[in-house]
């Protein structure tokens, strides 16, 4: 899940003027002091309004006419990070002066001030209705300082400290445990007077002992322990040391502190605790500055902190429900008023840098500038973005002039005042300076040999689709060609020639399928074989076709076993170069099931395919389980695997994109999971450097893989066909730059991959009007944000699939299950079994079927009160065919379906839905849904599916998994609600919660023992 804010910087429309309706009663201070400030300026009751509710909605989820409906919106109100007033008063008033901090004097002349007065652009459709200096103005100000209470008094007390403290220590790169701290002194004072006031006031499990907590503290019980909250606390100082996120955020905002989501720790600076911690920090600052850091050489991080991050701050980006912690993916730190700590900081430019796209001279490829440009229909190159396009610095007055690289000339982003310099032409030097560190080390390719070669399949016409993977089709050819790049980054290909020739296969006999470019771009894998007879094997060679040979140490011991071949296909190279495949071998761990080697899938008797890699040190490891295929592997920029799943059970036949961290953790859901998009099938993903994804979408079983050309903005969240753009919130998050026949037009498309030139690379027979079989596929670049379409490639009568450009990807890492985020489980390595909480089962049971926005909302079932874990069990080893188990063959609108579930056992819920349970890792498994006897549901008329509860695709926890799944209901309409819609179905009802990060896993089954489903096969029942 992803936390996702449906307040837009763009679409919070504030404040304009007219309205004469009078409010309901709402009694108290708010009423007659409070509501008439925002009844005055107009903004909540006319008869056309803004921020008042019509049918569950208002401008920007804001609904003005109540204190509980503003109450839905606390987030607005309090001061956070950097900014001295909330969201309202900045969008709403006038702009705000911010100091942002520096590693480097803004002035030359004043070396001492590392700090730049930085004046926000926070744009507003309603204008500036509450102005500063107004009596209004103060009193809205007083009362939202004071803690915003109905009756305009402060709450009493300060936040308590709660819950057992943390034995885990953190993750920082940084952190070195088992190296004495190099300042004795400070670290002696800090395990002596500090340590214990943490502990005290800090440490408990509900609050930063939470492992998702930045200032994530241990119990202190071991060296490690302390010399991990000694580190910890170093990193969230500052100089001036009365500016630290450590002293400031603990402390009352009635006392200068800033927002801290666990409340006023210290009322006051005369707090014995504070004191404690102050003078501790104190004594750092003065003694040792150099512990803060700051003395970083990098020109691109210091550049991002002198220049890019007050941009951000000035755009507003760190603003509490936008891109803080407890918001959506892209989490900046805020700092406090303007400083920023030494984790902050370096937090802040890992997470931006990720965001921009190294390997492509043109910066709006990058994330981070698309988000924030106008949409191609503006005659822009941006991508959609709830916050708007902040980055549009160069329009107004109703002249429409989209940002470009032209703008920028002559402009000093390194020096100019970054209250006039666009916040546009500060990125683009930044890319600038980064792009020309990476391609200085080596990680990326130089402007002038931007692409070096495609490299793709010239074989006969009729070449399948993605699952046919088992029939042998011969005349196939390893191609591959010299590339230039334009200035406008069109390419030319040259002259095509094989690369087959040292690998000892023939291109009259061979049958080559998926090559793949290492990260690096210096090999290449792929997969061949000779005949009928043999199996798919792995190859690689050098980029250049030298060095050819089979992959070490991944052919299975048996060319053919239980009638099926071990077919090896599919190779995808990680980041950090471990090589993932698809292969039809069988379970590795034989002695964790009753059936061993090749199994044939339920959904068609065919070869079952599932993903495995060849980690550093040879071995191979089974990555997928299930009995359906999984497919045609890539990788996302982090490290983490993107692949199509086959999910064929009862009345229900998808296509669908997964995802996995390379370590086993976390199989999620990526696109496509139902037919509500339009379609049922979803192939071929690739991440696009802008880091949307492209794919092929399709009806299943359509030959050839054919289809059109879809991008999807994860972001967003899950679309649905049927969603109008009248629909309230509406923020389109797939576009079909090349919708083809199939939207009506002509053309198909297959095999995309991405370019560093802005576009697209696919296979594609532009002219043909209607889908059929044996297309004439040509290689193609397509603009994915418009879908003009070129050929590039290609031989008459001769079908050139599976295409890669050859270019260097930036190294970004590879994501680990390591427990440090919701999307990041837990994995015990050499563990046998899963463990899975359930935060709040019957909240995903609403999801389990039906994953959009509906009018009714997102029903919870009060009637479930535990679910069966059902193993899914393959066709017995050596059928064949359907007729031959027709006992078990069950025949829908999708045609015959081989069913044979094992029940593990029966988990009941705890009152609050939350359920903890132990079971076989890498089982496929589904759930049927209970009552808390025991006795199944069913599915009400009405619903998308009829009978049983059971769940309709298999999923699988990985050997050695500990994973926390769902959210608490009371929390889903602020995680989980921008994309999947409110638990009621109101807009009004998604918002953020301050409590996210430290209430989002509290529940009754967290400290009960899980139910026990692990058994050995042969104990599992019938």
């Amino acid at each position: 899940m992803r936390t996702v804010v449906s307040l837009t910087i763009a679409s919070f429309l504030v404040l304009s003027f007219g309205c004469d309706d009078s409010l309901p009663p709402d009694g108290g201070y708010y009423t007659d002091k409070i509501q008439p400030l925002f009844t005055g300026a107009g903004c909540a009751v006319q008869t056309a309004g803004c921020h008042l509710a019509t049918d569950g909605a208002a401008a920007g989820n804001l609904d003005l006419t109540s204190y509980d409906s503003l109450m839905r919106r606390s987030d607005i109100l309090p001061a956070y990070g950097p900014y001295p007033v909330g969201l309202l008063l900045l969008k709403a008033s006038d702009p705000q002066t911010v100091s942002v901090q520096t590693l480097d004097p803004p002035d030359p002349a004043n070396p001492g001030q590392l700090f730049v007065n930085i004046e926000t652009d926070i744009r507003h459709n309603g204008g500036r209705g509450i102005r500063e200096g107004t009596v209004g103005h103060g009193r809205l100000r007083e009362w939202i300082d004071s803690g915003f209470q109905r009756n305009g008094f402060a709450p009493e007390g300060g936040e308590e400290n709660s819950g057992d403290c943390a034995a885990e220590v953190g993750t920082d790169p940084r952190f070195a445990p088992a190296v004495p701290p190099v300042d004795t002194a400070s670290y002696e004072r800090f395990v002596n007077e500090v340590q214990p006031e943490l502990i005290n006031s800090c440490a408990g499990g509900d609050c930063h002992g939470a492992s998702l907590a930045d200032f994530h503290l241990t119990c202190g019980d071991t060296d490690e322990q302390l010399r991990w909250n000694y580190h910890i606390s170093l990193q969230h100082l500052a100089n001036p040391v009365d500016n630290a996120e450590l002293l400031r955020k603990p402390l009352s905002n009635s006392r200068g502190g800033s927002f801290h989501g666990g409340g006023d720790t210290y009322p006051s600076t005369d707090t014995d605790g504070y004191r404690k911690i102050h003078d501790w920090a104190e004594d750092v600052v003065n003694r040792a500055p150099e512990l803060l850091g700051g003395g970083e050489e990098d020109p691109g991080y210091r550049f991002f902190i002198n220049r890019v991050q007050p941009v951000l701050v000035r755009k507003g980006c760190m603003a509490l429900n936008c891109h803080s912690p407890i918001s959506i993916k892209f989490q900046l730190r805020g700092g406090s008023q303007g400083a920023f700590s030494s984790f902050a900081r370096h937090r802040n430019y890992a997470l931006t840098r990720k965001l921009i796209a190294l390997e492509s001279p043109d910066p709006t490829d990058s994330r981070l500038l698309a988000k924030n440009l106008f949409p191609p229909e503006m005659g822009s190159t941006g991508i959609a973005h709830r916050g708007g396009s902040l980055f549009e610095d160069f329009s107004g007055e109703g002249v429409l002039n989209p940002a470009t690289l032209d703008d920028c000339v002559g402009i000093d982003a390194d020096n100019g005042d970054l209250n006039e310099i666009p916040a546009y032409c500060v990125v683009v030097r930044w890319h600038q300076i980064e792009r020309e560190a990476a391609i200085a080390r080596g990680d990326v390719f130089s402007d002038a040999e931007l692409v070096r070669a495609l490299v793709w399949i010239a074989r006969p016409l009729g070449v399948g689709g993605v699952m046919e993977f088992d029939t042998y089709r011969p005349g196939a050819d390893l191609m591959s060609a010299d590339v230039t790049v334009g200035a406008d980054g069109a390419m030319t290909v040259g002259t095509p020639g094989s690369l087959l020739g040292g690998c000892g296969l023939s291109p009259a006999t061979a049958d080559v399928r998926g090559p793949a470019l290492s990260w690096n771009a210096e090999r290449i894998a792929f997969a061949a074989r000779s005949s009928s007879t043999e199996p798919l094997r792995l190859y690689w060679m050098n980029v250049d076709g030298s060095a050819c040979e089979p992959v070490p140490g991944v052919a299975p011991a048996l060319a053919e076993e239980n009638g099926i071949l071990t077919h090896d296909f599919d190779p995808a190279w990680a980041p950090d170069g471990r090589l993932v495949f698809a292969s039809t071998r069988g379970n590795i761990d034989r002695g964790a099931y009753d059936y061993q080697g090749p199994t044939r899938t339920p959904a068609a008797m065919a070869p079952n395919a599932n993903l495995y890699v060849q980690d550093a040190d040879g071995s191979i490891r089974q990555m997928t389980f299930l009995l359906n295929q999984e497919v045609a592997p890539a990788f996302m920029g982090d490290g983490r695997m993107i692949f199509t799943a086959e999910k064929r059970e009862e009345g229900f036949n998808q296509y669908a994109l997964r995802r996995q961290i390379l370590d086993g953790g976390d199989f999620h859901p990526l696109y496509g999971n139902r037919p509500s998009l339009g379609f049922s099938s979803a192939t071929e993903v690739v991440h696009l450097l802008n880091l949307n994804f492209a794919f092929i979408a399709s009806e299943v079983g359509l030959p050839d893989g054919a289809g059109m050309l879809v991008v999807g903005n994860r972001s967003i969240g899950p679309d649905h066909q049927d969603r109008g753009l009248d629909n309230p919130g509406h923020v389109r998050g797939m576009t079909i730059p090349a919708p083809g026949v199939l939207g009506g037009l002509t053309g198909v498309y297959r095999s995309p991959a991405s370019l560093p030139t802005g576009r697209l690379l696919a296979s594609c027979d532009p002219d043909v009007s209607a889908m059929g079989d044996g297309y004439d596929w040509d290689l193609c670049e397509i603009d994915y944000r418009t879908g003009a379409t070129r050929r590039i490639a290609g031989e008459a009568g001769i079908a050139d699939v599976e295409a890669f450009a050859v270019y260097a990807r930036s190294p970004r890492g590879v994501l680990v299950s390591d427990g440090k985020g919701v999307d990041r489980p837990d994995i015990i390595a050499g563990e046998p079994d899963s463990v899975v909480l359930f935060n709040d089962f019957p909240m995903i049971a609403a999801l389990m079927f039906e994953n959009i926005r509906t009018p009714s909302g997102r029903p919870i079932d009060y009637a479930i009160g535990g679910f069966d874990v059902l193993e899914v069990l393959p066709p017995p080893t050596g059928v064949v065919s359907f007729d031959e188990v027709s006992a078990n063959v069950i025949t829908d609108e999708f045609g015959p379906l081989f069913v044979a579930n094992r029940n593990l056992g029966n988990v009941r819920t705890h009152e609050d839905g939350s359920a903890h349970l132990r079971l076989p890792g890498g089982t496929p498994v589904r759930y049927r849904l209970t009552d808390s006897s025991g006795q199944a549901l069913v599915f009400p008329e009405g619903s998308p599916f009829a009978g049983m509860k059971v769940q309709r695709e298999q999923e699988q926890y990985y050997p050695g998994e500990r994973i926390k799944r769902s959210v608490p209901r009371r929390f889903f309409n602020a995680i989980c609600g921008g994309c999947h819609g409110s638990i009621s179905g109101r807009e009004l009802d998604v918002a953020v919660s301050l409590d996210i990060v430290s209430g989002a896993s509290v529940n009754a089954a967290v400290d009960t023992a899980p139910t026990d489903l692990f058994r050995p096969p042969a104990e599992r029942g019938p």
